[in-house]
């Protein structure tokens, strides 16, 4: 009664499920079908960090898990001026606080990241803010 599988998070692909199932009188019986497991995406940006030396919130950067093509990316941080303070096509280098070697003042910045989605040519750009404290 009531099967339920949860398939792991990355592993895509076409599975075949079969439930097979016997009746009280002992007549069996065999459904099938094939279920396409596609890649989510999942990603999570922080909204505050704090550059301070102290080896925790050092550095600013989207956590990018599944479902984005990491050689299509790009961060971009910008001031309230819309000046570009920073800009990455990395996904493993964030933003340490810093613009042209000199640390930033304490405050808001403008976050945009860039990327192209794994399965399909759709390309993603998503905006935000970052909270910046020493």
């Amino acid at each position: 009664m009531n099967p339920e599988h949860t398939f792991p998070i990355g592993e895509i692909g076409n599975y075949l499920v079969e439930l097979i199932v016997t009746s009280q009188f002992g007549c069996v019986d065999t459904a099938s079908q094939i279920i396409i497991v596609k890649d989510q995406l999942l990603y999570y940006v922080p909204n505050t960090f704090t550059p301070d030396g102290d080896e925790h919130n050092n550095e600013f950067r989207p956590i990018m898990t599944a479902g984005m093509d990491p050689h299509d990316y790009q961060l971009s941080i910008y001031n309230r001026w819309g000046e570009l303070l920073f800009e990455s096509n990395d996904i493993s280098i964030g933003w340490d606080g810093t613009y042209n070697g000199e640390f930033v003042q304490e405050g808001t910045y403008v976050w945009t990241i860039r990327f192209g989605m794994m399965d399909t040519d759709e390309i993603r750009t998503d905006r935000g803010h970052i909270n910046l404290f020493r």
